[in-house]
């Protein structure tokens, strides 16, 4: 039984390097270096908090653009930066650039690279996927770098730090660049197709456009009409 047990982690150990083997070799990856951050040149381990949804890589499965699939890729979320990140052999890569990604799905959640606007700005990102259909719910992570505070009267200093992670709910209809989600007025517009009954279904069931389940409930109904 120990023999098998080993044989099948041999096993999956080797495919997992020759998943990473592949996806470098096709796209080229360098290596991530130490970043710094802000005009102090802080290092990472200098900084509390992080910039991770999760700082643990965990095993992840890839979809590329152009068909391929990569499974148990060891892989976590940078919110600050939003980036992806994969580790081989304890080194760090980026993934560059964000159109290589079609779907990722890691720890649970499943991650798309979409355009949207960002400020009046065109900016390529990753979105959570919390429901997919003809209209998908999409949730847009950030981190904030806050820089040290020096001393001041009647109050602690504060070391450099990240903020916990923030995020915002964007709605895409059929593929379409998407939309943030600022208001239930806002929504209903997004809605625009079932609007009266969206906005009766809403008020019924006393739905609020800050939660995710209750989102996810709005979105899987409009799916369904």
């Amino acid at each position: 039984m120990i023999r098998i047990f080993l044989l099948l982690f041999l096993a999956s150990n080797l495919n997992a390097q020759t998943m990473l083997n592949g996806l470098m070799q096709n796209f080229n990856f360098t290596k991530k270096m130490d970043g710094t951050y802000a005009r102090n040149n802080l290092k990472l381990s200098d900084i509390q908090g992080s910039p991770f949804l999760d700082e643990e890589f965990s095993p992840a499965k890839l979809y590329t653009n152009d068909g391929a699939v990569y499974e148990n890729i060891p892989m976590r979320y940078n919110a600050y930066s939003d980036e992806l990140e994969f580790q081989k052999e304890k080194d760090n890569y980026n993934i560059d650039p964000k159109s290589v990604v079609k779907r990722l799905e890691l720890g649970g959640m499943i991650f798309c690279c979409m355009k949207y606007d960002d400020g009046g700005k065109s900016k390529e990102g990753y979105f959570e996927v919390l429901t997919q259909g003809k209209a998908t719910l999409l949730v847009k992570y950030s981190i904030k770098f806050l820089e040290k505070e020096e001393v001041k009267a009647f109050a602690d200093p504060k070391p450099a730090r990240f903020e916990e992670a923030q995020k915002e709910h964007y709605f895409s209809m059929e593929g379409a660049a998407p939309q943030l989600i600022i208001s239930k007025k806002n929504l209903l517009q997004l809605l625009e197709a079932h609007k009266s009954e969206m906005e009766s279904y809403i008020s019924k069931n006393k739905l609020s456009v800050r939660s995710d389940d209750d989102l996810t409930k709005i979105v899987v109904h409009y799916n369904s009409l």
